[in-house]
């Protein structure tokens, strides 16, 4: 090793060598600490938001739901499915607040994530369906609702069948809403 530190050259590829040799046997190990880190890091904000929401400091709750989204969009990155999972939760508690035009934004930045990390015809898709039929028909916008809410019952059917009462719900929900977007010429 004495021949290749007397020249200066020599140093600093040996040091190079090095680094990357450290690098690349301890880069994966890191990258997994690193992930293990973030998804603690969204378990205990999840905890917070159930916590905060209970004790009805809803302003408590969307901040830890927002400082979700930025942890698991910075560690996973912004199509993971972990981003999507916490824009849902976002979202979802928008909707609650009865802030549907920004839950729908949300809600319509996760659908894209879903579509290609699930099973399209998964209950997982179908829930954001739904809840993106609701943050609609919030805003009165009963035509998108109805398409998207017509998604979520086709899937519901499919994988629980007509008697379930999450497909009973997406029923109902369309029935209520088909009268809104086209109403009859006859009322006045």
């Amino acid at each position: 090793m004495t021949m290749i530190l007397k020249k200066p050259g020599n140093i600093l590829i040996f040091l190079l060598g090095t680094f990357l040799c450290f690098a690349c046997q301890t880069g994966p190990v890191f990258a997994k600490d690193s992930a293990a880190a973030a998804e603690k890091k969204i378990r205990a904000l999840n905890d917070q938001i159930v916590a905060a929401n209970e004790a009805r400091d809803l302003p408590k709750a969307l901040r830890a739901a927002e400082e979700a989204v930025r942890v698991a969009k910075e560690a996973f990155g912004s199509g993971s499915l972990e981003a999507a999972d916490t824009i849902n939760n976002l979202a979802n508690l928008y909707l609650y607040l009865k802030r549907a035009a920004e839950a729908e934004k949300l809600y319509k930045q996760a659908i894209p994530i879903d579509l290609k990390k699930l099973d399209k015809e998964g209950l997982e898709v179908a829930s954001v369906y739904f809840n993106l039929g609701v943050a609609y028909a919030m805003q009165k916008k009963y035509e998108p609702a109805l398409k998207v809410l017509n998604k979520a019952l086709i899937i519901r059917l499919k994988k629980l069948g007509p008697d379930n009462e999450a497909t009973k719900n997406v029923d109902q929900m369309i029935a209520e809403i088909t009268p809104l977007a086209s109403p009859s010429a006859d009322k006045i």
